[in-house]
């Protein structure tokens, strides 16, 4: 009889302690909460590709004065990076009236507005899915001492969801055919990744952070406008002398 009660006494000892860790187990339980840089982000993200998509399809004057600003502050950025240091000047060829005025050419060829939104469409969702894939499975770096942040994970991740983008859009749009679709995407997305090295490659010799504060969580125009200095001279050329890869 002494034996069975002790038996008990141990079952209640450790019932009660079950009980204890899963109140304290609750009690220590949070709801996550979305981070507030990734809100600031997308935030950002969704008023500047607005503003610029909104633009583009206004054409005109609208688009032309949009692309006169932003040339104009990407100009000021650069300056405010290089410190005024006439030999960057050189760099400016390359990372601002390169890429702005192959864009222009575009907007200009026959459903320019299209290809130069497919293109805006596919570095942005290149940028979105090298993000969360690189920040969920991305263990390997690619250039740790230049851009720390980009892992191999979310670059492999940034081409397939370009190829994914690129073929849903010439299937609605008619801008490729199909499988060619999957080659361009992800060529794409890797122009766009080399562009953006680069110019986190200058920022580090310049010694600072952002291009910019126009676009919180991103920094500024030149930060997030990176993936076309060589996507857009690309795309230019490639649509120029390859337009028999198009539908119409």
């Amino acid at each position: 009889m002494f034996g069975v009660t002790m038996k008990v006494s141990e079952l209640k000892e450790r019932y009660a302690e079950q009980v204890n860790g899963v109140k304290e187990a609750i009690a220590n339980y949070r709801v996550p909460v979305l981070d507030r840089n990734l809100l600031l982000r997308a935030i950002s993200a969704a008023v500047g590709s607005f503003t610029f998509l909104f633009g583009l399809f206004q054409g005109g004057v609208v688009f032309y004065a949009l692309m006169f600003l932003l040339v104009m502050v990407s100009s000021f950025e650069w300056n405010q990076i290089t410190k005024g240091n006439r030999w960057f000047y050189l760099g400016a060829v390359v990372t601002i009236v390169l890429p702005y005025t192959s864009m222009m050419y575009i907007y200009m060829l026959p459903h320019g507005a299209i290809i130069l939104m497919w293109l805006t469409l596919s570095i942005w969702s290149t940028d979105i899915a090298a993000y969360f894939v690189g920040r969920s499975y991305g263990v390997r770096k690619i250039m740790p001492t230049i851009s720390p942040n980009k892992t191999w994970a979310g670059l492999w991740g940034g081409m397939a969801f370009s190829a994914v983008s690129t073929l849903v859009m010439s299937m609605i749009f008619g801008l490729f055919f199909v499988p060619h679709s999957l080659f361009i995407g992800m060529i794409i997305a890797l122009v766009a990744q080399c562009g953006d090295f680069t110019e986190s490659a200058i920022k580090r010799w310049c010694g600072v952070k952002d291009s910019g504060f126009i676009f919180p969580g991103h920094g500024g125009v030149l930060d997030r406008m990176d993936g076309f200095i060589f996507t857009a001279p690309l795309v230019a050329c490639y649509v120029q002398r390859f337009s028999k890869f198009f539908i119409s």
